[in-house]
This record gives structure tokens, sequence and C-alpha cells, in this order.
């Protein structure tokens, strides 16, 4: 018997990675819970992620794996042991190892959607999802996981299925209690368009040599610029950050008029995402905040050095900005030509300028006002 959309109770979503990762592949759960909204969604993600539960309005619960330090059979065999037994009626998985058809296979859920790589996955899925080869995946990744939806919806409704035209994540939006006191920080009644700033630069990066953020100086000196000009600059960061927001702050002038440090005094993603969408504009690079801000739809600008931009932004849509340096054949390369940064990253050499520029670009949007 054909399955229907009542069959499916309870759908089981994997994906793993970081908090952006996560944030990329909600539209996939979107999707597919707009579709049957019936069905309990569980999410299997990496511990590292956990929180990014707080914001996903369509996830019933989550299921975190300890993906650090072990191997990938040792990952594989503790996701089949999660799965194995727990009666989901379909699973969705994202990732492109032909071990994952084998796992979706052996866990017994009757429906497994995965990605198309090669005879396996044609024998051992239910549904395949289309996958361009490594060296040719130059679009969005939220459009790419996006297929894993569109192929299961269009193999389950048939001709009554209508895909999302514009993939987008969409975050739950922050609570009241959380807002009130994100603006009684930001107070968006003054003067003056509230600006954050998440430098991004975490220890375990540097330790990494993935390196993808402006020096301390730099923008120290556009933080200046910004205020000059009337702006309100507040610096937030998280743990991993505490060296280099101390050092911004040293080269400032003592008691710099219009910047306040917001370092230690957002204690979860909530929070952080609470100032997000209290504020007019959050400068970044690519990291975990630049998704919370693309998932509140708030316009950012990002410093984009080695990672690509037209795989980490959603495209053609003016609110968020990528800023690089231009002409440079050699970028974007990190994870698609190397796994760690060059010994001398000319692609954070980005004048102050160029980066204030970007930003007066961006505050001139219709949706950078209240």
């Amino acid at each position: 018997m054909a399955p229907t959309p009542e069959t499916f109770k309870k759908i089981a979503f994997i994906n793993f990675g970081g908090i952006g990762d996560e944030i990329l592949f909600a539209p996939v759960i979107e999707e597919v819970r707009n579709a049957l909204p019936h069905a309990h969604t569980t999410l299997f993600l990496e511990d590292r992620s956990r929180s990014v539960k707080e914001l996903l309005s369509q996830v019933d619960s989550v299921k975190e794996l300890n993906v650090q330090g072990q191997s990938r059979m040792q990952t594989f065999f503790q996701l089949w042991r999660m799965l194995k037994g727990q009666y989901y009626d379909a699973v969705i998985s994202s990732g492109s190892s032909p071990f994952i058809p084998v796992l979706l296979w052996l866990s017994g859920i009757p429906v497994r959607v995965g990605f198309q790589t090669g005879a396996v996955s044609k024998a051992l899925l239910s549904v395949e999802a289309p996958l361009a080869p490594k060296h040719d995946r130059k679009g969005y990744a939220g459009q790419m996981y996006f297929a894993l939806a569109q192929s299961f919806l269009q193999w389950l409704l048939k001709d009554q299925y209508s895909p999302t035209q514009t993939v987008l994540p969409h975050l739950k939006r922050p609570t009241l209690e959380d807002l009130h006191w994100a603006k009684g920080i930001l107070r968006p009644d003054e003067p003056g368009n509230k600006i954050l700033i998440h430098p991004g630069v975490s220890t375990i990066s540097v330790q990494k040599n993935i390196l993808k953020s402006w020096v301390p100086t730099h923008w120290a000196e556009l933080i200046q610029k910004l205020t000059t000009e009337g702006h309100r600059v507040f610096l937030v960061g998280g743990p991993d950050d505490q060296a280099s927001v101390e050092e911004i702050e040293r080269t400032l002038p003592q008691n710099w008029p219009g910047f306040t440090n917001l370092y230690g005094q957002t204690k979860n993603l909530r929070q952080l995402g609470a100032l997000i969408v209290a504020s007019d504009l959050l400068l970044c690079v690519d990291s975990s905040p630049m998704h919370l801000a693309v998932g509140y739809q708030k316009p950012l600008v990002a410093l984009f050095g080695p990672t690509d931009e037209k795989k980490l932004l959603p495209p053609n849509d003016a609110r968020f900005q990528a800023v690089t340096v231009p002409d440079l054949s050699c970028r974007p390369c990190l994870w698609d030509v190397r796994n760690t940064c060059c010994d001398q990253p000319v692609c954070l050499n980005l004048p102050v300028e160029t980066m204030l520029s970007a930003v007066h670009q961006a505050l001139a949007q219709p949706s950078a006002s209240h």
C-alpha cells in the first residue's frame, strides 16, 4: 500500500555540524512539518549544537551525539543504536558518505531519504535527492539541503506539493522577556542606529589555523568611525572570543562615547538572538551569529575571507551583504581546496573604508529601519 500523509507520525532528521549548519538545515524540517503538521519531528545532531533547539520552532525533540574524537564508524554505530527500535516512519539525512544509506537501511526505518551518491544510495534509499559532485557545489547550502525535503514531498504528495520558492530559515521569535532585556540594553528608541559587532574569533579556530576575522585594530577603527557618525555600537562575543574582545577594547580610547562592550552578558543563544532582533544591523564574519541574523531576517554585513559567501548566504537578498577583498583568484579556498588557512591570508586584508561603505549600504535598506 502506498504511504499517505497520515502514515508519517514520527520523522527523524539527521544533520551533523555546528550551529550554523543546523540553521542552514532548518528549512528542510520546516517544509516537511508544514506539509505534515501532525508528525512528531526529532533532530539528531552533534552535542556541540544542542542549544539550537531553543531556536527551531518546528523541532519537537533533539537527540545529541558525541562526535568529537570518534571515528566515523564509531559515530555511525552510535547513531544506528539511537535510531534502531524507535519506530520512526521516515528518516531524512544530510551527508554524502556512502555509509549513510547503509546506516539508514540497517535502522529498519521504512522510508529513507538521503542524497544521491551512487549505486548504494539507489539500492537502499526510498527517495534520493540530487547532489552535485563536491567540486561543483557552488550554490547556497540551504538550497542544497532543501532538495531533501523537496524530493521527499514530491515523492509523497505528487502534484499536490508546491515547494517553497525562497529557501530561508525562520527561527523562533525571542520571548518577550528576552526582547525586553535586549531593548533595555540597546535602547532602540534613543537616537542613532544600534549596531552589533561580533568579531567571531574563537580560540579553537585560531589553534586550528582557521582564520576568518580582522585584526582587532581594524575592528577598533571601524567602531570609532561608526560612533563618530552617530551610531551606537555594541560589541558581543562568546566565551572563546574573550581575548579578541579585550584586545579590541584595549585598542579603543578609554570610555569612547557611543561604544558599549557587552561581552559576557549574553548567557545563551536566545539572548544573542534577542539582541540581533532588537538591533538595526549585525557586523560579523562567517560564524553562527551570521546565520542567526539570516534566520531572523535581520540586516547583516559579514566579512568573508577564505570561505565562500555564495554557499553560506541566501542569494539575491540585499539584507545580507558579504564583503570580500576583490579580484583574489585564490579565494574562496577553505573547505574546498584546503582545510586550514594559508600562511599569508591576504583575503582578510580588507580596508576599513570598504567595510564602512558596506555598512552605509546596509543601513540604507528599508528593512534596516524599525
